[in-house]
């Protein structure tokens, strides 16, 4: 397999084009960062300078939780308003509204039962404008700091999106990358410290602010595209099959979503991939130099992999798979043996499976290295031992439910999105961003994943079958090698999830989906030859890139009309 400058040039673009379309609107590169704070009974009111008419009043909670009651008048009259629940932790560094639609130069708030920490607060006139803070005034001891809640008021967006706060789980990850910086105690313990810690790295580069913390996804993401164009080259050998598969994945709904939230799944995928990069390299010299051949590229298959694993645990299916790969080869070989069963058995664990034990020591090394971090925050080597168990029963017992979550066998048919994000605007707009994958994609990639999983059982077992003999007779039976490398790194992807009992989501088969891309790839590779196989090829490309631009506003939170958006809930279950 050769790199040519067309293979490269094809990667540049693609890279160009996703990072471009990723990278716009990611979030507000500055934002609110000083706050006050109570631990305590407290009140205060804002002074708007004159009277307003006041719609909304928004508080940019850090975290913590209150009860906050709102009155509106004046200090000598003050009439009662709405209340709001503040609740730790799902209210980390996200903005809460309370309703006042009064015409009140003042309003006043009391906190009860509280330990929050608030960065800034918001006032939304009746006819959507922003109104400045002119003053903030305190009742009681905590007027010191009260001055930060309007101190950087040019950064506030009102009313807010995704722009300005975290959504969905970046409430757990970001807090966590934030205590990394300041060697606190991890909030999120139940996965591995890597993904956190690369999320941090954004914080050190960009700031504390939604930009910064969610940039790190979009790098790993654009960078997930050259390792998928490099497994296609590898499979198929073309430029069409590297192209398609590579194409496929950059409008891809949930490798774009995924990619502009501050989680770890890019990560996790990222990892994945380059580790299955490296082990395809390895097979491919083995099939062609025979197992004498240097080992490097399986053991930088091995170091990808740990780094995937040390930043979640699900890698471990796939990498299971690559196993089982390298064990069929080795098989094949063994059982053309004319040796005693005791000769056949021994060989199994020649060169280079022999070094396999250790090539996973040096894998369970470099895991236990990112919890470093963890260490100089307080943790003793007992602890970082004793959490790996606590994981494994977090994972093992969660009962908890989710109203988005979804079973294994509806991911590929897009059953059940999951509903990251709403925000309701003005002139009967909102911006909301649901995870899901792109129709096109998914579902002729999974008919594809069948297909080619049918093409890797070698076909003299498949000439056993009665009806099929005759139709295979003039098949050459060599195997199929693209084939069972993509049908069984899918499958030991997914099908893990039948025995997992706790919730699971959607996005827990972000993992397989450029092997979806691969499949449908693998079937252009063939048929791009044919004057009918290129029609149909360039009419399924427009199809992908005419969804993902009719689904952009679902994906991105681009502030659109509900009536639009709405049209696009082709079925009950879906939500956004």
């Amino acid at each position: 397999m050769d790199i040519d400058k067309r293979d490269l040039a094809t990667v540049v673009v693609l890279c160009i084009v996703f990072f471009s379309i990723a990278v716009w609107n990611l979030g507000l590169p500055q934002s609110p960062t000083t706050t006050w704070q109570t631990s305590e009974n407290q009140s205060f009111y804002i002074d708007l300078g004159q009277i307003e008419s006041v719609d909304a009043v928004y508080l940019l909670v850090k975290n913590g939780s209150a009860s906050v009651q709102t009155y509106a008048g004046s200090p000598e009259s003050w009439s009662l308003g709405e209340s709001l629940s503040v609740t730790w932790p799902y209210d980390y560094y996200s903005w809460s509204k309370i309703a006042v639609t009064e015409s009140t130069r003042y309003i006043r708030f009391t906190f009860e039962n509280a330990s929050v920490e608030v960065a800034e607060v918001a006032v939304l006139s009746q006819n959507y404008r922003k109104i400045p803070v002119v003053s903030v005034i305190g009742e009681n001891a905590s007027s010191q700091d009260l001055p930060k809640l309007n101190d950087e008021q040019s950064l506030v967006e009102c009313p807010p999106t995704y722009l300005s706060e975290t959504f969905f789980d970046e409430v757990y990850y970001v807090r966590t990358a934030e205590n990394y910086l300041r060697l606190e105690y991890p909030y999120e313990w139940t996965h591995p410290p890597l993904g956190k810690l690369i999320i941090s790295l954004g914080i050190v580069a960009f700031g504390y602010n939604p930009f910064g913390w969610r940039i790190m996804g979009v790098i790993f993401a654009t960078l997930m595209l050259p390792f998928v164009y490099l497994l296609g080259k590898k499979l198929f050998a073309t430029w069409i099959g590297a192209f398609a598969c590579t194409f496929l994945f950059t409008f891809d709904f949930m490798h774009f979503t995924m990619a502009r939230m501050a989680t770890v799944d890019t990560f996790v995928v990222f990892f994945s991939l380059a580790s299955q990069v490296f082990f395809l390299t390895y097979i491919k010299d083995v099939l062609k130099k025979g197992w004498s051949t240097t080992i490097f590229p399986l053991v930088l298959g091995f170091v990808f992999f740990a780094l995937g694993f040390s930043t979640k645990w699900l890698v471990l299916y796939g990498f299971a798979g690559l196993i089982v790969f390298l064990l069929i080869l080795r098989l094949r070989e063994v059982m053309e043996l004319k040796e005693d069963l005791s000769k056949r058995l021994s060989a199994i664990m020649d060169y280079p499976f022999y070094w396999l034990p250790l090539l996973l020591l040096i894998a369970i090394f470099i895991y236990f290295l990112t919890f470093i971090p963890d260490m100089l925050a307080g943790r003793s080597i007992i602890d970082v031992l004793g959490i790996q168990g606590s994981m494994f029963i977090y994972h093992s017992t969660l009962t908890a439910t989710h109203p988005f979550s979804s079973a294994w066998w509806s991911w590929p048919i897009i059953q059940r999105p999951v509903w990251l994000y709403i925000s309701y605007l003005p002139f009967n707009t909102k911006s909301t961003i649901s995870l899901l994958g792109n129709p096109a994609i998914w579902w002729a990639g999974f008919a594809s994943v069948i297909f080619v999983a049918i093409k890797a059982i070698p076909t003299r077992y498949m000439k056993k079958i009665p009806k099929v003999s005759h139709l295979l007779a003039k098949v050459d039976l060599k195997p199929d090698t693209a084939a069972l490398f993509i049908a069984i790194v899918f499958f030991f992807q997914w099908l893990p999830y039948v025995l997992i009992s706790r919730i699971t989501f959607i996005y827990h088969y972000y993992v397989s989906v450029p092997f979806l891309c691969l499949a449908s790839a693998y079937l252009i590779n063939k048929v791009w030859g044919r004057k009918w196989g290129k029609m149909i090829t360039v009419i399924f490309f427009a199809l992908v890139v005419l969804l993902f631009a009719l689904f952009y506003p679902v994906i991105s939170g681009t502030p659109t009309s509900s009536t639009s958006i709405d049209s696009l809930k082709w079925f009950e279950s879906w939500v956004f």
